[in-house]
């Protein structure tokens, strides 16, 4: 499946794994997600749709991630250090797994 939506926000599930979670089409919608539904760990992308996205490869890039303490961080790295404990090395995926019915 090609990239449907600009943003996505990824959990890393039970079996160790980036899950899809939530896509938004614009960034007022996945900061909201982000804030207020989100659990702690779930990380919010820019996807290779997204104008901002760098190109350097054709997966999504960290935008920010919810904190244990319930709140948004944009850290990237604080993000992957929670990551490697969870999982080891993170790797986003290169295609969209799912989209919601619109």
């Amino acid at each position: 499946m090609e990239w449907k939506s600009p943003y996505i926000v990824y959990r890393i599930n039970a079996d160790k794994a980036l899950e899809e979670v939530f896509w938004a089409k614009d960034i007022k919608t996945a900061k909201y997600w982000l804030t207020y539904i989100a659990q702690p760990g779930d990380v919010l992308c820019k996807t290779p749709i997204h104008p901002a996205h760098s190109h350097a490869n054709p997966t999504p890039e960290y935008w920010s991630h919810k904190e244990s303490s319930g709140t948004p961080c944009t850290n990237e790295y604080v993000w992957r250090k929670y990551a490697q404990q969870k999982v080891g090395e993170v790797q986003f995926p290169n295609q969209q797994q799912s989209f919601p019915v619109d």
